[in-house]
């Protein structure tokens, strides 16, 4: 009975040994401080469409027996496009103009009898009946003329619908109707008319892209905007943001915005249906201090941080509330539990966690508009969401969705909005090369860099404290403990804690480092 506690006793004491002796010092790398162009973009994945598409039909029905035109044709507004069977509206026609000619003969005729009618009436040799007579028929010769006119002029009309010409400038895009096919009228027809080509202007074409909505807020209508389509991958188009549709669009749970892109296409390289990358551009700034997002971190996670600088946690932590209490209103938010920045990454909207790279590969680089590219997106959000809040909040909010807190899974843009002044902690390298903590005031961010607004001034060097690290610290103190304990979890709860930061994060340890985090507080 003596025996077994003191075996437990030596075998805890050699895995806290053998976990001081495995543990390495790591390299820290360090970035200087200096301006820089921030560029914060909306991108998706958008397909080229014309802007105007024409239908043409024809207003009379008949035989075509001419067409000149084919798919990709360039057409002016009068080319002819379609020449059907004119037989019978010449017939109609030919017949009109006899009776016109006819009425007017009659109408010489009656103009001559009603002229002597009344000599004769005048004379007193003839009634007043009979020249109310000849009255009557020079007014029935009028009448003859005009109907016969009316009558001339739609057949003339109808002769004129047989040749179907272009009414717009226009390249034709799609051509249902063959040579020898029947067409029916637009006008008579009860299903509308045959439609016998659809024609649009190509000078100029829209890109439709589907934004997603944690990015929408950031685009609006006259924004530069870039296409860059698979067949000229080297060519960006430049284009202008010309509406934002309201109607959201929803594919495999994730929810997105129309947005309509108008580009110059004069050199007609862009055509109907080709697919390429939309990227918008809701902010710039020019000449900037900015600093590198990996050397951003939250403030809460200062207590990770420090060991790997060689920093006490609480005398980083006093030296943080020293400064929030110096009038950094975003860090005294943090501290008081605004969930928009203790949960929120520091960086523009960047994991907090470190998980960068990730996040930029599995998120913000798949921004898509459904089909294949949209279902990178949803683990982009779902899964990413959740191991950033998790992290960030000490593994609190395991399983909680992204959007909740106001990180975007690499979503600077997102960020972007919220460039009235946040905060985040870096660690700036002194001339004794020993690490001072620093809260900095934030602004807008891009995939990279974010923008200083007060904190650090060019030349100062900062720590880049990468995921990786911080992810070993909180694995290392989390094995440090269970060894110590015989296993335990540092809530009580042993696997438990594990399981929910797993559950809520990414399958590569996000999540699982969010639980981890937890407990070592």
């Amino acid at each position: 009975m003596t025996r077994q506690p003191l075996l437990l006793l030596t075998a805890a004491a050699l895995l806290t040994a053998c976990g001081k002796k495995a543990e390495q010092p790591l390299v820290i790398r360090t970035t200087e401080i200096a301006r820089r162009t921030i560029v914060v973009q909306a991108e998706a994945t958008g397909v080229i469409e014309p802007i105007n598409v024409v239908e043409v039909k024809s207003r009379a029905s008949g035989q075509v027996i001419q067409m000149p035109v084919e798919t990709g044709t360039l057409v002016r507004a009068g080319d002819l496009i379609v020449q059907l069977d004119t037989r019978d509206v010449q017939n109609q026609f030919d017949q009109a103009k006899a009776d016109l000619e006819a009425a007017e003969k009659r109408l010489e005729v009656s103009s001559i009898q009603k002229k002597r009618s009344d000599e004769l009436l005048a004379a007193r040799i003839i009634t007043a009946q009979e020249n109310e007579a000849a009255q009557l028929d020079f007014a029935n010769a009028q009448s003859a003329i005009v109907r016969s006119r009316a009558a001339l002029d739609i057949a003339q009309q109808r002769l004129e619908e047989a040749r179907v010409t272009a009414p717009v400038l226009g390249t034709i895009i799609e051509k249902p109707v063959a040579l020898g096919q029947v067409v029916q009228s637009g006008t008579s027809a009860v299903g509308g008319g045959t439609t016998i080509v659809k024609m649009a202007d190509l000078t100029r074409v829209r890109a439709r892209a589907l934004v997603n909505e944690t990015d929408i807020g950031a685009v609006r209508a006259g924004l530069e905007a870039t296409v860059t389509v698979d067949a000229f991958p080297d060519r960006p188009f430049r284009g202008v943001v010309e509406k934002i549709e309201p109607q959201a669009v929803v594919q495999q749970n994730v929810t997105m915005f129309p947005v309509l892109v108008t580009l110059d296409n004069r050199d007609g390289l862009l055509m109907p249906g080709m697919n390429g990358e939309v990227s918008i551009v809701s902010e710039r700034r020019e000449e900037v201090i900015a600093v590198a997002n990996e050397a951003v971190r939250s403030v809460r996670e200062a207590a990770q941080a420090a060991p790997l600088l060689g920093l006490d946690p609480d005398s980083v932590q006093a030296q943080i509330r020293a400064s929030q209490g110096s009038g950094f209103g975003g860090a005294a938010g943090m501290r008081n539990g605004a969930p928009g920045a203790a949960s929120g990454a520091p960086a523009g909207g960047r994991p907090s966690t470190g998980l960068a790279d990730a996040a930029r590969t599995n998120g913000s680089r798949a921004r898509g508009t459904g089909g294949d590219s949209a279902a990178p997106r949803v683990g982009g959000r779902r899964n990413g969401g959740g191991a950033t809040g998790g992290a960030a909040a000490g593994g609190s909010a395991g399983g909680r969705p992204q959007g909740m807190n106001g990180a975007t899974t690499g979503g600077a843009p997102n960020g972007a909005r919220r460039s009235g002044g946040r905060s985040g902690l870096v660690f700036v390298q002194k001339a004794d090369s020993t690490w001072e903590p620093r809260v900095v005031r934030l602004g807008v961010a891009d995939y990279d860099y974010t923008e200083v607004i007060s904190g650090l001034k060019p030349g100062e060097k900062v720590a880049l404290l990468s995921a990786a690290a911080l992810q070993a610290q909180r694995q290392q103190s989390t094995e440090r403990f269970r060894a110590m304990t015989g296993g335990g979890s540092p809530l009580g709860g042993g696997s438990t804690g594990g399981a929910g930061g797993a559950g809520g994060g990414r399958p590569t340890g996000g999540g699982g480092g969010g639980g981890g985090g937890g407990g070592s507080r």
